[in-house]
């Protein structure tokens, strides 16, 4: 038995959303074909545009942990063979490793008949990502399994999709590097000034009004206006202002690292000239770059 299934990219936090808030978007995005066996060796082989920069060691990739938690939820022993076709950058900040765990737990969850809830896979999905960021997190997958805005407790475990206009231009540049996301969520502050949390918490609620009324002076601010991780995690990228500055001279109505880094993104309302793009970002000294344009999709794993 085999299935292919399509992993979509994503964008977390938006800004002072950490670890709450992940939107999918419509491309880049890796096809992921698993063929499920009954007995053999666990294998995984890599094509594409990125193949080069994951693990070919099975037990290395984010796949791995959904599978064993596949075996220990039906008490069965197979194994499965699979096929990535990798087209989102690794360490990007584009969810690279989450839309591969939640296309893998998506697939077996088809192809075992388990029946499994979507909050139930983003859970069993978010357990592949210790291996990239050390520990489990559900904004990544969650957004590639149920596309469009998500909002996550990751307390509590629950998971809320919000269908967004999906004409807004998302421009990613991907340029620099991270040591990892494990290591970025290290700078993380641990302990905050409680007007900072209300001015987090105050600009995520408003984000999410903005995004769904087209509501632009407010998607400005409130994307604009974390206190907290963003500041945190800047000084750590030389990029950073360059590139923020070179978006906003582009038209982009706000500017912020997508996910951990070292990408930035900037959301538009009209399909900006990749030709002007690129002459900003010249003209601010930015080098060694990647431009991906999107658009938000509210098409998921789940559909």
């Amino acid at each position: 038995m085999r299935i292919c299934v399509r992993g979509y990219a994503s964008i977390a936090n938006l800004g002072p959303g950490y670890d709450i808030a992940a939107l999918a978007i419509s491309n880049p995005y890796d096809d992921v074909l698993v063929e499920l066996m009954p007995s053999g060796e666990d294998k995984v082989s890599f094509i594409g545009t990125y193949a080069k920069y994951v693990p070919s060691n099975f037990r290395e990739t984010t796949i791995y942990p959904v599978v064993e938690r596949f075996r220990e939820i039906t008490g069965k022993s197979f194994s499965v063979n699979v096929t990535i076709r990798k087209e989102i950058k690794p360490a990007s900040g584009l969810g690279s490793s989450g839309a591969d765990a939640a296309a893998m737990a998506y697939a077996l969850n088809k192809l075992l008949n388990t029946g499994l809830d979507p909050q139930a896979l983003v859970k069993i999905a978010s357990l592949g990502e210790t291996v990239s960021a050390g520990s489990p997190h559900m904004d990544n997958v969650a957004a590639s399994l149920l596309g469009g805005l998500v909002i996550i407790n990751p307390v509590s475990g629950d998971v809320v999709k919000v269908r967004i206009p999906e004409d807004y231009w998302f421009v990613i540049v991907i340029t620099g590097s991270k040591v990892s996301t494990g290591e970025m969520r290290k700078v993380v502050p641990r302990n905050i000034d409680i007007e900072l949390h209300k001015n987090n918490a105050a600009y995520a609620s408003m984000l999410i009004y903005a995004l769904l009324s087209k509501d632009i002076s407010t998607l400005k601010k409130a994307l604009m206006g974390d206190a907290i991780v963003e500041p945190a995690r800047a000084k750590f990228y030389n990029h950073y202002d360059s590139v923020k500055n070179a978006l906003m001279k582009a038209g982009a109505v706000g500017v912020a690292l997508s996910g951990a880094g070292p990408s930035l993104f900037g959301v538009f309302t009209n399909e900006p000239s990749r030709g002007f793009l690129n002459e900003v970002l010249r003209e601010h000294g930015v080098k060694d770059y990647l431009i991906v344009i999107s658009k938000p999709s509210n098409r998921g794993l789940m559909k």
